[in-house]
């Protein structure tokens, strides 16, 4: 059973692309295959690991609206670690998506019939309501990052709350397999006061923290992994720290039912 897991939170800035780039080549690395989603129309997955998607390459867009299949749109991007990449077609892809029925199922059905991956991880912008949704439905595991800034906080809450609506019309249940602190600096006081909130809230799905460390965004400029620019920094041994404890999880995952309709979708 594949492990498919949406990396979210309704604020930008907390690192969630950063999470899920590095997240999918530390469980890459640990001998699994790992799908990397990406639904951002910045594309920023991609440039993360070095890739140039050319206008002339299949993107996230042909599998949603010209039903290219899926492995026509898969890009192997390092061993063990695989893309669907993104552009700014995306959020056409969106409008378009948003007219049809259905709309909330799209992702679900056309990765309905994906093989041959241990993980899939879906890297989400904070908008983009119905690629939102189609994350939310597809996936059966979540992690929201969360930084040192009350927003966050409430983004956080954000992404609770519509999942929550999401089971009003689907037979559906978010799993939180953790909450990710990102941009950690014990020196200040915002992180203390931040860290007492989220350890209260959302223990024990606390995830161990990510320390701010200018060499992930090094790492990123570079289009390399945060192991692949600097194995020995903060940042890596953090994210190694992250792999092992989603890694660990492996047995007692809870995967969620396949969803079904229980009323009109375009209620949501």
């Amino acid at each position: 059973m594949i492990r498919k897991l949406q990396i979210q939170n309704f604020k930008g800035g907390v690192g969630k692309t950063t999470t899920a780039v590095n997240l999918s080549q530390g469980i890459a690395l640990k001998e699994r295959r790992v799908l990397l989603i990406d639904l951002d129309q910045q594309g920023n997955a991609s440039d993360m690991l070095g890739l140039k998607i050319g206008k002339n390459k299949p993107t996230l867009y042909n599998l949603m609206v010209d039903d290219l299949a899926y492995d026509q749109v898969i890009i192997e991007a390092r061993p063990n670690l695989f893309i669907i990449p993104s552009d700014k077609r995306t959020a056409m892809a969106e409008n378009i998506i948003s007219a049809q029925p259905g709309r909330e199922l799209a992702l679900t059905v056309r990765l309905s019939e994906l093989a041959g991956f241990d993980y899939v991880i879906l890297d989400c912008p904070p908008a983009l309501y119905v690629m939102h949704n189609n994350a939310l439905l597809y996936s059966n595991e979540l992690i929201i990052p969360i930084d040192m800034d009350r927003l966050a906080l409430q983004g956080a809450k954000g992404i609770l709350d519509s999942a929550a609506e999401l089971e009003k019309v689907f037979k559906y249940s978010a799993n939180i397999c953790g909450v990710l602190p990102t941009f950690i600096d014990r020196r200040t006081n915002i992180t203390h006061q931040v860290m007492k909130v989220i350890e209260t809230r959302y223990a024990p799905k606390v995830l161990p923290p990510i320390r701010s460390d200018a060499k992930l965004r090094q790492a990123s400029s570079h289009g390399k992994t945060i192991f692949e620019f600097d194995s020995h920094s903060k940042g890596a041994d953090d994210y190694r720290a992250v792999t092992d404890a989603i890694l660990a999880q492996e047995k007692v995952a809870i995967v969620a039912e396949p969803v079904v309709y229980v009323e009109e979708a375009s209620q949501v």
